[in-house]
């Protein structure tokens, strides 16, 4: 009797802390070492349990060998000829090692320089059913060394001169198809999805390690992908990265699969629509470059180029934030339908035709706008909203759009387009995220509609507020509610964050918005 109590003791000492473990805040683990990548695939002398049941990804499987690599970033045509037009991933080794950021972005930097600039925050595990919270990135600094968090955001304009522009998007008509330029930032210890995305990103690493799964889209199937979205072009899979049950999904082993490490400076190219999964360990920082190409590639403007050093801020990007953005108020524009896919669809809309009728363009937007299926899309008719955005088109009111108006549509008014048609990642009324940490009166979540008043003070100027904090919320509660899967949700992040579920033009992502 006495021995059964002695042997109970440190299994009750083991409950009572795992109880508490949801209030205990501990330190991440930040080593970049620790882990062996690709993973040793044993053969199971049991033959009734399948190779890798029960383990992360990439147990399941030995992997066919590495990625492709470079020891310097290929001329733009190489890199379009033998990469970007086969759809063939890549790593540059060194690509970014020149960056001001490599060696500026501490904590303390960030805090000092960029603190009060809001980014977007998500959970380390990514599950494609939280919606990101909006803070500043001194309170992120605040909190991720011991909450599982990390940034997925727009690359602010103020940080994109630290970072250098490869080689390979100096000339070219890669100048001219830059979507976004995104940061990333955590702790380490993330795992993103088995997803693809639907713009190509080169991924450069500024810190920290990042171990990448690389999967040909023919195994989509053997990978249970369970979402895919024509309109925004990306898809992702239920399977648990972390714990593969192979009873139920034994066909991940049959998909066959390529890796890659890489360590701060290195850069990896992921084709538009490849299947991978990340993971991520130590401090980690990277700023990828998401970019979209149709047709012939055009590289008359780089006869005689020197390719001397240039920074992110030197190229032309779609999708841009800076401090004080206010087009549209507050939303940080990441993620949204590239505009050149948003053309493409409208022209496909006009068939053979020459006239694209208002009736067909609202089926197109309702479709968009609600998440619902064509035939519900067009039994919504046109409404007052859809006759506002076409008449912008459409100023004589004749209710069609030719295709020469068609072509003719400008940057702006398709970008105005896509924002209507996509739930922003953050809606604008949502306010900010505010961290108390342990010694400032205990882990509160607390939310506050302004800036920082410190923030404010030190530049002058008056905090800005949120105002109307309910508008617009029953839309998007509503979008969420039609979402799929509501069971797939994180209760850990609920408790601090709002539930939703993020819709975006990549898909993370949101998106890549993916790599964590």
């Amino acid at each position: 009797m006495a021995r059964s109590v002695i042997y109970s003791c440190p299994v009750l000492l083991l409950t009572f802390c795992l109880a508490l473990s949801d209030d205990i805040q501990f330190p991440k683990d930040t080593r970049l070492d620790h882990h062996t990548f690709p993973p040793k695939v044993l053969t199971k002398k049991d033959k009734l349990i399948p190779v890798g049941h029960l383990r992360p990804f990439g147990f399941q499987k030995k992997p066919d060998g590495p990625v492709i690599e470079y020891q310097e970033a290929l001329h733009p045509k190489k890199f379009w000829e033998n990469h970007v037009s086969k759809k063939v991933p890549c790593v540059y080794r060194g690509e970014v090692l020149d960056s001001p950021a490599m060696t500026n972005w501490t904590d303390e930097y960030l805090k000092e320089k960029f603190g009060d600039l809001n980014v977007l925050v998500e959970v380390k595990k990514e599950d494609r059913t939280t919606r990101p919270k909006r803070m500043t990135i001194a309170t992120f600094l605040k909190g991720y060394l011991k909450e599982n968090w990390y940034i997925v955001t727009v690359l602010p304009d103020e940080m994109r001169g630290e970072v250098k522009a490869s080689k390979s998007f100096q000339c070219g008509s890669f100048t001219k198809t830059i979507q976004e330029t995104n940061f990333w930032m955590s702790s380490g210890e993330t795992a993103s999805v088995i997803h693809f995305d639907a713009d190509h990103n080169l991924h450069c690493l500024l810190d920290g390690r990042k171990d990448f799964v690389m999967i040909d889209p023919k195994y989509s199937e053997e990978l249970y992908m369970a979402r895919y979205d024509p309109s925004t072009g990306s898809g992702y899979s239920k399977v648990d990265v972390d714990m593969i049950n192979m009873f139920q999904h034994g066909e991940v082993a049959k998909a066959r699969w390529t890796w890659a490490t890489i360590w701060p400076g290195d850069c990896i190219y992921i084709p538009a629509g490849y299947i991978h999964q990340v993971r991520s360990y130590g401090r980690s920082i990277s700023a990828t470059t998401l970019f979209t190409n149709y047709g012939e590639f055009d590289d008359t403007d780089c006869e005689g180029k020197d390719f001397s050093y240039m920074s992110m801020k030197d190229m032309a990007v779609m999708w841009t934030y800076k401090k004080g953005d206010k087009v549209p108020a507050k939303v940080i524009e990441i993620g949204f339908m590239n505009t050149d896919s948003l053309l493409e669809t409208l022209l496909l809309l006009l068939g053979d035709g020459d006239e694209l009728r208002i009736e067909k363009f609202a089926m197109f937007y309702n479709h968009l706008k609600f998440d619902i299926d064509p035939e519900e899309a067009a039994e919504l008719g046109v409404s007052d909203e859809v006759k506002e955005i076409f008449y912008q088109y459409d100023p004589d009111k004749k209710d069609y759009l030719t295709r020469e108006e068609v072509n003719n549509l400008s940057l702006e008014q398709l970008k105005n387009l896509a924002r209507r048609v996509d739930v922003p990642t953050v809606p604008p009324e949502q306010p900010n995220f505010e961290y108390q940490a342990e010694e400032e009166g205990g882990m509160d979540a607390e939310e506050t509609g302004k800036e920082p008043e410190k923030e404010a003070e030190k530049e002058g100027r008056e905090p800005e507020r949120d105002d109307d904090l309910d508008e617009g919320e029953d839309e998007h509660r509503d979008r969420d509610e039609r979402e799929e899967d509501e069971d797939f949700e994180d209760e850990e992040f609920e408790d601090d964050y709002e539930q939703g579920k993020k819709t975006n033009g990549h898909g993370h992502a949101h998106h890549d918005h993916d790599e964590l």
